[in-house]
């Protein structure tokens, strides 16, 4: 009896473990909620990250299995659709988004030039 219960408790735990387990449509929703919310979306402008963000999970899902044969193949395809992704994500952002987004993405912020005071 006492291994009956210990067996149903311990399937009871390993349910949640196998739930983690998300389709690239759920992934995709969730980036793209983010990404919205990130960056103050339309509603236009959510649906049209939701679709790049589905896109590259299913294009994801398809190189999944290069990364046990082929690791620097996987690397590559995996830079490139983040890539793709970026580029994608940014036509989907007004032209002042668009701004926002590119310094963000560079790291560089804008410094203002000194001028120099000629010594007379």
């Amino acid at each position: 009896m006492k291994k009956i219960l210990l067996f149903v408790f311990a399937v009871l735990l390993s349910f949640p473990l196998m739930a983690q387990d998300k389709t690239p449509a759920e992934k995709a929703k969730i980036k793209a909620n983010r990404f919205a919310k990130d960056w103050q979306l339309e509603p236009r402008q959510r649906d049209n990250a939701y679709a790049v963000y589905l896109n590259q999970e299913q294009k994801l899902a398809e190189i999944a299995s290069l990364e046990a044969t082929d690791a620097d193949a996987f690397r590559a395809q995996r830079k490139a659709i983040r890539a793709e992704t970026e580029e994608k994500l940014m036509l989907s952002l007004d032209k002042y988004q668009r701004r926002d987004y590119k310094k963000s993405k560079s790291g560089k912020k804008k410094r203002k030039k000194r001028k120099r005071r000629r010594r007379g």
